[in-house]
């Protein structure tokens, strides 16, 4: 087991966490914390990091130290980014941070902050070609990703720290101010980005600002999921929102929900710099990355010593063996289940009339419905719901983890009493709920053939004929599979009231 610090000290806050990795390579998160050091606070006017900021970060740093030792992690990746790399006082402060508490911060560039951004986002999402920007205290990354490549990166001098400062935005902004404001950041993106201007792609941002606009947007719609990763803001709304909080005073700000006490001040700077980059780049939309910096350090990291590579060629494909590998679960049983709900996916394609998509939620489900059982063997089809619909999986959207999550809630038989127990049942339309309950039917069909885990039904073979669907066992003859034969019999029940058509068990 070898666990790693990395630390992240921007302008606005200092962040950490300790990742740790199993001798079979998996890796979770866990510790991680965050506290508002304001590092970059008045560097406008003198040109030097905040004196209390600094006060801050040391009591920060010190407490990082003692956590690491406590927790046993021997290798710590530090970095600081535009407040130390701009001010004049900045390398000076983190030779006091070496001196005072052992640890070794390296002051990276604007260009080696975008890259890692890019690391931690096309790592944990599966876009392929976005405008993606890393909006900090003192500076923003602005990166442009075709193919999942990067192309072209920037780091902006412009901050939502040094913009607050610099136009009077904390408290009740004119909307001169604001006005000035937004120029000033239009003229940086002329000088600087001009290759993102009318991409007319999705935006991806990363920061808290781009997390705060996700927070308060699921606020005003009261959406059920806790969740910020790969988050979208609509276009509209996001432009909403922004008017909002421009209009507002600091103290109306803070009864905001979803804004933070230690952002209200700072959010207006914020919004003015995302709503710019929006209209400049023509922004489809906003999607808010919970990943940036830290875990493109971390992938970055393990995929050089690990061998995985720093980049994921399949985001679903390593978070899910990930999660697996964090389990004590029965593998090959696993691995028949899966090949048989997909095979039998292919075969009845026609029936169901689902894509490839589909296919991969379904692969999903089946790697992970068993995963409750680790919570309690009873009822253990909705614990594995609950554990997929917040487990760490990425490279689906909030509602395809939801769908894959509800495929494997169902494996043990479809109810409306489990349907309304469901936390997040009222975000599927009915649509999509018929979907989960047909495949979670071949989910079932898998895991029944394989009842006793001893692989006695080496095949399915699924034809779909006018009046019914026939499911031939392919088994040998010495080998006892009455269990499964059992168990796929009593599954006909329910083929039949989601697929409309008998299912006829054929030895």
């Amino acid at each position: 087991m070898e666990k790693v610090a990395i630390i992240d000290m921007g302008s606005n806050s200092i962040r950490f966490i300790i990742m740790s990795i199993a001798d079979n390579h998996a890796y979770r998160l866990e510790y991680q914390h965050k506290e508002s050091i304001r590092l970059g606070r008045g560097m406008n006017k003198t040109g030097r990091l905040s004196p209390e900021g600094t006060k801050r970060a040391l009591e920060c740093l010190h407490a990082y130290r003692h956590m690491m030792e406590v927790m046993g992690a021997k290798t710590c990746i530090a970095v600081a980014t535009a407040a130390a790399r701009e001010a004049e006082d900045g390398r000076a402060f983190i030779e006091q941070v070496e001196r005072e508490t052992g640890i070794q911060i390296d002051i990276i560039s604007g260009e080696r902050e975008a890259e890692l951004g890019f690391l931690g986002t096309v790592n944990t999402m599966a876009e392929e070609d976005f405008v993606l920007f890393d909006l900090g205290g003192a500076s923003v990354e602005i990166t442009l990703v075709k193919g999942r490549k990067a192309l072209q990166s920037y780091s902006v001098p412009l901050g939502a720290v040094t913009m607050t400062d610099k136009y009077s935005l904390a408290d009740k902004p004119s909307s001169g101010d604001m006005a000035k404001c937004r120029k000033y950041v239009q003229k940086k993106f002329e000088e600087h980005v001009a290759w993102v201007k009318d991409t007319n792609l999705p935006i991806i941002g990363i920061g808290g600002t781009a997390r705060t606009f996700a927070k308060m947007d699921q606020a005003a719609k009261e959406y059920q999921l806790s969740r910020i990763h790969n988050y979208m803001v609509e276009r509209e709304d996001f432009h909403k929102l922004a008017a909002e909080i421009q209009g507002m005073d600091f103290a109306a700000r803070k009864k905001l929900e979803g804004l933070s006490n230690d952002r209200a001040d700072l959010i207006t700077a914020g919004s003015i710099i995302m709503e710019t980059l929006m209209h400049y780049a023509k922004g489809k939309s906003l999607i808010v990355s919970g990943c940036g910096l830290r875990d493109g350090i971390f992938y970055e990291y393990y995929g050089k010593k690990y061998g995985e590579g720093a980049i994921a060629s399949d985001v679903l494909e390593r978070s899910v063996r990930n999660f697996l590998g964090l389990q004590e679960q029965p593998m090959t049983h696993l691995t028949r289940v899966h090949e048989t709900a997909l095979s039998l996916y292919d075969q009845l394609r026609e029936l169901h009339g689902c894509g490839p998509r589909e296919r991969q939620l379904l692969g999903v489900a089946t790697w992970l419905h068993d995963a409750g059982k680790s919570i309690n063997y009873y009822d253990h089809a909705r614990h594995s719901a609950f554990v997929i619909a917040h487990a760490p999986l990425y490279g689906m959207n909030h509602k395809e983890q939801l769908i894959a999550s509800f495929i494997a809630g169902f494996h043990h038989g479809i109810s409306g009493k489990i349907y309304r127990a469901y936390r997040y049942a009222s975000m599927l339309n009915e649509e999509e709920w018929k979907l989960v309950r047909r495949l979670a039917v071949l989910l079932a069909l898998a895991e029944a053939s394989d009842v006793t885990y001893e692989g006695t039904i080496k095949e399915l073979k699924a034809t779909d004929h006018s009046e019914a669907v026939t499911l031939s066992l392919v088994a040998s003859d010495t080998d006892d599979h009455g269990s499964a034969v059992l168990e796929l019999r009593n599954l006909a029940k329910t083929f039949k009231k989601e697929y409309g058509k008998p299912l006829l068990i054929v030895e």
